[in-house]
This record gives structure tokens, C-alpha cells and sequence, in this order.
């Protein structure tokens, strides 16, 4: 049998990078309207994504419904979305956008054309920030009650409601590049996002950072059972093979969230879509 060569996936991955920093250099130079721009790199990831995702993870664009003491709400607007499309799916789907149902939900992507960070006198933080990524990460792992249709013991017709506490969803930024002069140092970058990370008051995980042709950069994981206060927001990068990186740590983030039994049902009634019945009986 010929010898032949093992295939240098991570070279062919290199290509895929250099063509992705050409594509943002194309949509700059023909559109020039910031939304439109935004809807084009949203496609050009969703394309990447697609290639590489099994078909069980569905990617949509939209929001999130998610219960609140107060009552349903809906997370703010979210450029790409992934969640299970074999077993559950939007409850409304318009032509621009969807709403899913959190217990759909495995995970949601924030696309940038440029990436930056602030410094702690800022008065706010800018949208292309990474501070105000960490801070709307936050906010997403606030949403953890799902709540599901479950099957009661002892008989085929009766289903019981149950909340659950879940798992927050997977939280990634994909940014086309980045400027100023932490933002494109990889070792200032991790550290202010470690810094950043562990001051938030609130719980907060960033999944993953990947910047076109510069890094990948990605919050250690914790076992939340045993971890002591200084094992949090542990910040690991790579400046060799960012986006081979990204495809292996996102693949490896989604296959490791819980997933709901399958004799569940997830209770889109719940989000205020429940009805009234009347019914008939045979008159005997």
C-alpha cells in the first residue's frame, strides 16, 4: 500500500482564516451602511458555522424568551442563535428575525467588524467592546429557568410541570478584527478580560473570543461544585490556529450541554400562549 501523506487540516484552516479577513475587506469597500454591513459578516459566520455544526444545532437570528419573576421577557437582540433543531424550534419566526424559547437554546454568537477594549475611566463602554461583551454575558447567564412538560409516572396520558434550574447558554464573540492597543495585543487582551471578568458582580463565563487572524481565547472551565474563589476567570489564548480553535472548542461546549430527556416537552405555553378549551361529550 502507498504511503501517503496525512491531510494538514490546520494549514487548510489557515486558508479558511486569510479568506475570512478578505471577505470583511470586500463588504467594507462596497457597503458603506452600518446595518447592512452588520447582516453581511452575520451571514459570512452563519456560512462558517453551517459548514462545520452537525444538523442537530439549528442558527438563528432574533431573541430569546425567557422567564422572570415578573414574568416573560425577551433577552436583547442577538446576531446568530444555536439551538436544537431536532427537537424544538422558534415559536415565532418572522421575516427578519425569530424568537426562540429558552429551553431551545444551546448557545449564542455576538459578530463584530472590530473589536476593541475600553479603559476603566470610560464613562461606558463602547458596543464593540470587550467589556460591554462581558457585561451582556452577564445578563444572558441570568436566564436559567426552563421549565418542561414531563410525562407522570403510573400512566400515558397525564404530563406534570416542572422548573428546572439549567445550565446558561454557551456565550462566543466573533470579531473580523480588532484595534487600539490592547485589543491587538493577545496577552493585554487575555489579561483584561481576565480583570474585567472577575470584578462583574454577577455571574459571568465568556465561552469563547475569536479575532480573525489574531486569537482564540477562551474562559477556563470550572467545577462550580468544588472551585475556590481564585480558580474563576482563568483566561487560556492561542495566537496559532485561532479558528481551528474556535471550530474544535465550540463543537466540544455544545456536545457537553445538558440536554432535556426525551420524553420531555418544552412548555412554550408557559410563555403566555396558553388557551382556553371547551369541549363535547357524545350524547347518550
Amino acid at each position: 500500500m502507498d504511503k501517503q501523506a496525512p491531510p494538514d487540516l490546520l494549514a487548510l484552516s489557515s486558508i479558511e482564516e486569510g479568506l475570512l479577513a478578505s471577505r470583511l475587506d470586500a463588504v467594507r469597500l462596497a457597503i458603506t451602511h452600518a446595518g447592512e454591513k452588520g447582516r453581511s459578516l452575520e451571514a459570512e459566520v452563519t456560512s462558517i458555522l453551517r459548514a462545520f455544526l452537525p444538523t442537530e444545532y439549528g442558527l438563528g437570528t432574533g431573541f430569546i424568551v425567557f422567564h422572570t419573576p415578573d414574568g416573560p421577557r425577551l433577552s436583547r437582540q442577538l446576531d446568530i442563535i444555536i439551538y436544537d433543531a431536532l427537537r424544538s424550534g422558534p415559536i415565532v419566526r418572522l421575516s427578519t428575525c425569530d424568537v426562540f424559547p429558552l429551553e431551545a437554546v444551546y448557545g449564542c454568537i455576538e459578530v463584530k467588524a472590530a473589536l476593541q477594549s475600553a479603559s476603566d475611566a470610560a464613562q461606558a463602554w463602547p458596543g464593540d467592546s470587550i467589556e460591554s461583551c462581558i457585561e451582556a454575558n452577564g445578563k444572558l447567564r441570568q436566564m436559567t429557568e426552563r421549565r418542561f412538560w414531563i410525562p407522570r409516572a403510573g400512566t400515558i396520558t397525564a404530563a406534570d410541570l416542572r422548573q428546572v434550574a439549567w445550565t446558561a447558554v454557551r456565550s462566543y464573540v466573533f470579531a473580523f478584527s480588532a484595534h487600539g492597543t490592547v485589543a491587538l495585543d493577545a496577552r493585554l487582551l487575555a489579561q483584561r478580560m481576565a480583570d474585567f471578568s472577575a470584578r462583574q458582580q454577577g455571574d459571568v463565563h465568556l465561552h469563547g473570543l475569536f479575532i480573525v487572524g489574531s486569537l482564540f481565547a477562551h474562559t477556563r472551565p470550572v467545577d462550580r461544585r468544588t472551585a475556590k474563589p481564585q480558580d474563576f476567570h482563568h483566561i487560556e489564548y492561542t495566537t496559532k490556529h485561532a479558528l481551528a480553535s474556535f471550530k474544535w472548542r465550540l463543537l466540544h461546549d455544545l456536545a457537553r450541554f445538558p440536554r432535556f430527556e426525551t420524553h420531555w416537552a418544552p412548555a412554550i405555553d408557559e410563555y403566555g400562549i396558553k388557551t382556553t378549551w371547551d369541549s363535547c361529550a357524545p350524547k347518550g
